[in-house]
């Protein structure tokens, strides 16, 4: 099954206190709230759109949050937390990429070397590499939507890997 990433929306005050310490994330029903699950292409859709395969420079950063200082302890690999204002700068950004923009920036050799989630070196070729970038762009457009709707709603989120 491999790591699956999830975003899951909610009110910006409440991602604030999350990031507080004042509510436990653990403490919230995740189902309760408006979520999106993009399978194992975090890593991947990250590397695509910052060149690195975690950190990079914002508001790309934003779109799959996997920094070293946002972190949130939850599960086994802990979560990310962006607060409304970067979920809309982060929108502002990914809508005028288009699918011809993002083949310009993917880069399969880099990526299978790098050994970017989920791409398995000994296992990929370059035969991969078309319906690779499919599936990243099959979950960058869902990301969008999710982050307009996010946006017009006027919500943070939170970003795990499970």
């Amino acid at each position: 099954m491999g790591m699956r990433g999830y975003y899951f929306a909610m009110d910006d005050n409440l991602v604030q206190q999350i990031v507080t310490g004042d509510i436990a994330l653990n403490s919230l029903k995740i189902d309760d709230y408006p979520g999106l699950d993009i399978d194992r292409s975090w890593e991947a859709i990250h590397y695509l759109l910052c060149g690195v395969i975690s950190d990079g420079d914002a508001p790309l950063s934003y779109v799959v949050p996997l920094t070293s200082d946002k972190g949130i302890d939850f599960g086994s690999f802990g979560a990310f937390s962006l607060r409304a204002k970067q979920v809309a700068e982060a929108h502002q950004v990914i809508s005028e990429l288009d699918e011809a923009q993002l083949r310009l920036r993917y880069d399969f050799p880099a990526m299978v070397k790098e050994e970017v989630y989920p791409l398995e070196p000994d296992i990929v070729s370059d035969e991969d590499k078309d319906a690779f970038f499919a599936y990243l762009l099959q979950h960058f457009n869902e990301i969008r939507r999710f982050y307009s709707q996010t946006v017009a709603e006027g919500k943070g989120l939170i970003f795990y890997i499970f």
